[in-house]
């Protein structure tokens, strides 16, 4: 007999986006895309750059959780949790580099050449807002 209100078990998966649970001074605080999963690490990619532009470096699949909130409800301290999900369809949808989240390509106010370095319609919005045309 199976119990139907377990969750389904979790899965680190490529092109999925991961946010930082909290930000410290040690910890690299930026979202990153799971490019491969190999044994227990995960390669990522931050498409915001760094020292490099679109810097590769390998994450413990230990750190990745399907929530920043613990078993018990706490929010979690260290590790990156789930922003999203991989594209439906990889073909019509693109990674904003603003707030990585995988849409479909008519929902960009700029769609520029390169993974994840074009702006959704409500990220350009509130640069616009906040920085000026």
């Amino acid at each position: 007999m199976s119990d139907e209100s377990a969750p389904a078990p979790f899965e680190v998966k490529r092109w999925q986006t991961y946010v930082p649970c909290l930000h410290y001074n040690w910890q690299p605080n930026k979202p990153f895309v799971v490019t491969a999963v190999v044994g227990a690490r995960a390669e990522v990619w931050d498409p915001t750059g760094g020292q490099r532009m679109g810097g590769h470096r390998w994450v413990a699949l230990r750190n990745l959780h399907a929530t920043n909130k613990t078993g018990q409800g706490k929010e979690r301290r260290t590790g990156w949790y789930l922003h999203c999900e991989p594209p439906a369809d990889p073909v019509r949808q693109e990674l904003c580099g603003s707030c990585f989240t995988w849409k479909d390509r008519e929902q960009f106010g700029v769609l520029a050449h390169g993974f994840g370095h074009s702006t959704c319609v409500p990220c350009k919005a509130e640069i616009e807002k906040r920085y000026g045309r």
